[in-house]
């Protein structure tokens, strides 16, 4: 294709692993789905935030808020149930908490005494509804209130004088962090459910880097068969598996059985009909290893690479791939 075995090795074995990567993706987004992953993730990450793991109390008021679960009917919320959020806005989450914890209110009753402006009076009239919403979580759960979280909702009331905007803007912050500790948990789950997916895959269809590696260092004019364009779309596969904001063409994915994968000779029989050896099957187990570990760079990451691979000894980068940055490796 490029007149180059390098390049033609290279391009054949990215497009190898962004096939896979994609199938892994797809594959593990349905499961994702089916075994509602990302609101069961959730789910757990808000009981530990809220020192509620049992959901009987000021994390049970959250899930039961209108503006948590829109979909919910407001019912009793300390078990999981299908209508169960997969995502929060923060935001959101912030507004909940100030209306569950009467801090809205108590900041307006402290405004409309004149005696009383925005300051010392209004951090004390917050801490007492505060306290007492606390207090009331508590007596659901039949505990003494949260001392971690009495200290952290003081201390963000002090810090912004009562302000609510400042109080919300703190309670965000707070939801943002716990959240990125939670999207860490949802990753390394479905790194781990991709890396069996994609030895299933592999092993399944017989997708042997290190023998898709030696045949087209052999026979470099295999790459040509795949017809690729010599630009792809601008664009990548979004994170997580889903479809590619500007997909690649829709002959490039299904073009993989012109390279050398599958089991035409049967599952543990070579060319001549003999049984393989162990030598062999061990160095097949690596090259599936190999394959499968390569899903966890994401079809992102191998649809850009092999974006820049055809681009080497193409005409470069569009005008729009320069505004977006997308140009420099062109």
């Amino acid at each position: 294709m490029f007149n180059s075995a390098v390049l033609n090795l290279a391009t054949g074995l990215i497009f190898c692993f962004l096939t896979v990567s994609l199938a892994t993706g797809t594959i593990v987004e349905a499961i994702a789905s089916f075994l509602t992953l990302r609101a069961k993730t959730l789910r757990v990450g808000i009981g530990q935030l809220l020192n509620d793991a049992t959901y009987s109390g000021l994390a049970k008021q959250i899930y039961e808020h209108a503006v948590v679960s829109p979909r919910g009917s407001g019912d009793d919320a300390s078990t999981p149930r299908k209508n169960d959020p997969a995502y929060i806005d923060r935001q959101l989450f912030g507004q909940a908490m100030l209306d569950i914890l009467k801090i809205s209110p108590a900041v307006a009753a402290s405004a409309a005494n004149p005696n009383a402006p925005l300051g010392k009076p209004t951090v004390e009239a917050l801490k007492t509804a505060v306290d007492n919403a606390l207090t009331d979580a508590s007596t659901a759960k039949d505990k003494a209130p949260d001392a971690q979280l009495q200290k952290l909702l003081h201390g963000i009331i002090e810090r912004s004088l009562g302000d609510p905007d400042k109080i919300k803007g703190e309670l965000v912050a707070w939801f943002d962090n716990a959240m990125d500790r939670v999207s860490g948990w949802y990753k390394r789950w479905t790194q781990w459910i991709s890396i069996i997916v994609a030895l299933i895959l592999a092993a399944g269809l017989n997708i042997n880097a290190v023998e898709v590696a030696k045949t087209l260092w052999k026979q470099p004019n295999l790459v040509a068969e795949l017809n690729l364009p010599k630009t792809l779309p601008a664009g990548s596969p979004q994170t997580g598996g889903a479809a590619p904001e500007t997909p690649p063409p829709a002959d490039l994915v299904i073009q993989l059985n012109k390279l050398p994968v599958g089991w035409p000779q049967g599952v543990l029989l070579d060319e001549k009909g003999d049984w393989i050896s162990w030598g062999t099957l061990l160095l097949a187990l690596l090259g599936w290893v190999i394959t499968a570990l390569s899903t966890l760079f994401g079809a992102p990451f191998w649809f850009d690479l092999l974006q820049t691979i055809i681009r080497v000894k193409g005409a470069g980068p569009s005008p729009v791939e320069k505004v977006d940055g997308k140009g420099a490796a062109a």
